[in-house]
C-alpha cells in the first residue's frame, strides 16, 4: 500500500507535468506594428504595395496612410526577426526590398515630430513616366533630413518634408540635378 507521501508525491509530480505542458510555447498571435514606407511617391503606388506585400504571407498590410507615408503591418515579430524579435523590421525591410526590386522599403518611424518638419516644393521638368519620377523620388529621399517626399510627373514637381537642423532646400535642388532632372530657372 503507498503511503501518503508516495500519494502526494505522485500527484505533484502530475501538477508540474500539467502545469509544463499548459506552459508550453503556444504560437505568437500576430501584432500590428506602424513603420514608415519608402517609395509611396505617387498615390498609385499604394496599390503597388498592396499588391507586392500579398505575395508575402509573413506579413499582412493593414492599412496605409499616402500622406504620411505610413502603413501598419501585421506580423509575428519574434517569427520574422528569426526569433529575436528587435530584427523583425530590418528582416520585413529586407523582404520588401527583395520583392520589390528596392523601389519600397521600410523603416522607423520618424523620431522627429511632423510639426517640425518644414515643406519643400521643387517644380521639375521631364517627369514623363513613373520610373522617371522614381529616380527623382530618390535622389531627394535619399537624403538625410528628408523625411518624407514625392514626385509627380502629372503635376511636375517634388515635394519633401524636411528637417531643416539636418537638410536644407538646396540640397535636394542639387541631388536632383545630379540625378539629371531639369529644374526651371525661376522658382
Amino acid at each position: 500500500m503507498k503511503t501518503r507521501y508516495q500519494i502526494m508525491a505522485a500527484l505533484l509530480c502530475m501538477l508540474l507535468a500539467a502545469t509544463a505542458f499548459a506552459a508550453e510555447e503556444k504560437p505568437a498571435q500576430p501584432q500590428e506594428f506602424k513603420h514608415r514606407v519608402t517609395g509611396l511617391f505617387q498615390p498609385d503606388r499604394v496599390e503597388d504595395l498592396g499588391r507586392l506585400l500579398a505575395q508575402l504571407p509573413e506579413v499582412k498590410l493593414v492599412s496605409v496612410d499616402f500622406k504620411s507615408a505610413e502603413a501598419v503591418f501585421s506580423y509575428d515579430a519574434a517569427k520574422l526577426g528569426g526569433g529575436k524579435p528587435e530584427k523583425a523590421l530590418e528582416h520585413l525591410d529586407n523582404l520588401v526590398r527583395n520583392a520589390s526590386r528596392s523601389t519600397f522599403g521600410i523603416k522607423p518611424l520618424s523620431a522627429t515630430p511632423r510639426e517640425k518638419l518644414a515643406p519643400v516644393e521643387i517644380g521639375v521638368f521631364g517627369l514623363d513616366c513613373k520610373a522617371c519620377a522614381l529616380v527623382a523620388y530618390e535622389a531627394v529621399a535619399k537624403i538625410d533630413g528628408v523625411e518624407q517626399a514625392t514626385a509627380s510627373f502629372k503635376e511636375g514637381r517634388v515635394t519633401a518634408l524636411i528637417d531643416g537642423t539636418k537638410t536644407r532646400r538646396e540640397s535636394l535642388v542639387e541631388a536632383l540635378k545630379k540625378a539629371h532632372v531639369e529644374i526651371p530657372a525661376k522658382q
